[in-house]
């Protein structure tokens, strides 16, 4: 299975690759790499580190009302986490980073999980939300436009869904356990633990205070990550607007659940493509340059750190796929802390 895994992602990939070289000119590529514009790519290392930070700080609000995690463990493992989804499939690098935290902060995996599915809820709203206010200055086609807007809709249906479980959690959890019970055993009392813990974790926002700093966070850090877009575009003299980064930001990073080989390598490239030859046609050069760039300073800096950070708490690939983090529970984070992985 693991070869099929293996060989799949590696035939997106070239697949990818090869779209996304089509009407390339290599010269033209090396031009523009050749006349970058170096101050826009210093301007790129405040906002990138801003937006990890950020991560960070949200990503501990949603602990609450918990404050045993720690600021540096959270950051260590948000990094070990983006290396590992580079080598992963299925983004289980997410699954490693909820074992790092719940080894050494003493918390149970299904909790640590339950607060990064939270994340991503907040991060797809946030997205959709950018998307929906600015689709109308996008120049597209109606039926992108109408795609967006019955996805946007179908996203805040289902945030909504998620609060109305949260508010009304006794009800919740009969309509849950009622659907659980029609599984086999087995998986049905996994299932049912970490459910109890994503109803947990969606109460943080019915607290006023908490959820209106983590909306904050949210529109603060994507507002940043859109500037990054930018500044790469702008390196290489690709006039790009505001509305095209967020279009871009959204596309890229809903094209990175595309299974590929790792680093989303092909995949990255063609989805950027595809989102910007319509607005830039005949610039198929100039487009690929940004995406490689973008694709290299986006992923080195946190892959590196992400290494160092695997290598320091001795995290292997051999070790890092022996983690069932279904089978994991609290008692088991306390044992690990004190023996080692």
């Amino acid at each position: 299975m693991k070869q099929l895994k293996f060989w799949i992602g590696l035939v997106v990939s070239v697949v990818c690759i090869w779209f996304a070289l089509q009407g390339i000119q290599f010269d033209k590529v090396g031009d523009s790499l050749g006349s970058l514009n170096w101050l826009y790519l210093l301007l790129y290392i405040p906002p990138y580190f801003i937006v990890l930070g950020l991560k960070v700080t949200r990503w501990h609000l949603l602990f609450y009302p918990d404050s045993r995690v720690h600021y540096p463990r959270l950051f260590s493992s948000l990094m070990i986490s983006y290396l590992w989804n580079t080598i992963l499939p299925a983004r289980l690098g997410e699954v490693v980073r909820a074992y790092v935290v719940s080894r050494s902060e003493k918390i149970g995996v299904a909790r640590v999980l339950s607060t990064i599915l939270l994340e991503k809820i907040l991060d797809i709203i946030t997205m959709m939300l950018f998307l929906l206010i600015l689709l109308p200055f996008l120049s597209v086609e109606d039926w992108i436009k109408q795609s967006a807007l019955i996805l946007g809709g179908g996203v805040l249906l289902g945030f909504l869904v998620c609060m109305l479980m949260a508010a009304r959690r006794r009800e919740a959890e009969k309509v849950i356990g009622w659907f659980l019970n029609k599984l086999p055993a087995k998986i049905s009392s996994k299932l049912d633990k970490f459910v109890v813990e994503i109803l947990d974790s969606l109460k943080v926002l019915l607290n006023f205070k908490i959820s209106l700093n983590l909306w904050f966070q949210s529109i603060l850090m994507w507002c940043f990550n859109i500037t990054l877009y930018l500044l790469i575009a702008w390196a290489i003299n690709l006039n790009m607007t505001f509305e095209q980064g967020v279009l871009v930001m959204i596309t890229t990073n809903l094209g990175m659940a595309v299974p590929s080989s790792p680093g989303y390598v092909g995949s990255f490239e063609l989805v950027i493509k595809l989102t910007l030859l319509p607005f830039f046609p005949g610039k198929e050069s100039l487009i690929l340059t940004f995406a490689l760039l973008q694709h290299v300073v986006s992923f080195l800096p946190v892959i590196i750190l992400g290494a160092f950070y695997s290598w320091r708490e001795g995290l292997s690939l051999g070790k890092v796929e022996q983690v069932k983090p279904s089978e994991y529970s609290e008692e088991d984070a306390i044992s690990s802390s004190k023996s080692g992985l």
